[in-house]
């Protein structure tokens, strides 16, 4: 896996609008090896709070992820829904959502998977983002409490293999 491997160059990601270009890094990476296990057969064995991180099977509704109406009027109800059963949540904010492709993806106005172990907000961002999906009022109130933040992925093509993955993100 490629980590960052030292902060003697200070990272810095440029991620352009979907479609327009390829993601740039600046930064110290190397390889590492890692050892990685298919969690499936324990799926039911993991916990949020141990692992940081669950398995779920999950139904949609949606016919297709392409489609951005359908998505946000369809896909963010049921994320919101399924973050509810998972956390405990009182509200859950869907302020993000990004498709990735392996095939052809600025040509498709799309992102490429992203080939490095990365974290995708900071503090900052995350709150950031809260507000802007929530109103700076009613964020500024929920951001004085406990709040996490989770990404959920799911496949969107067929087979254990995916090629397509789409993941909303939001606080809570």
């Amino acid at each position: 896996m490629t980590y960052l491997a030292d902060t003697a160059v200070k990272p810095v990601t440029y991620n352009p609008p979907p479609g327009t270009g390829e993601q740039r890094r600046v930064g110290n990476y190397g390889a590492f090896p890692v050892h990685i296990r298919n969690a499936r057969p324990i799926a039911g064995a993991l916990d949020l709070d141990r692992e940081g991180f669950v398995l779920r099977r999950h139904e949609t509704a949606v016919r297709d992820f392409y489609d951005e109406r359908e998505l946000r009027e369809v896909y963010y109800k049921e994320v919101e829904r399924l973050v509810k059963l998972e956390t405990g949540a009182e509200k859950v904010v869907i302020f993000d959502h990004t498709i990735r492709v392996a095939e052809r993806a600025v040509a498709r106005g799309l992102r490429a998977p992203v080939q490095l172990v990365h974290n995708d907000y900071t503090e900052k961002s995350g709150r950031s983002g809260c507000a802007i999906s929530s109103g700076a009022v009613e964020a500024e109130a929920r951001l004085q409490r406990r709040f996490a933040e989770y990404n959920v992925w799911r496949p969107i093509s067929s087979g254990p293999s995916p090629h397509h993955a789409a993941g909303p993100r939001g606080c809570q």
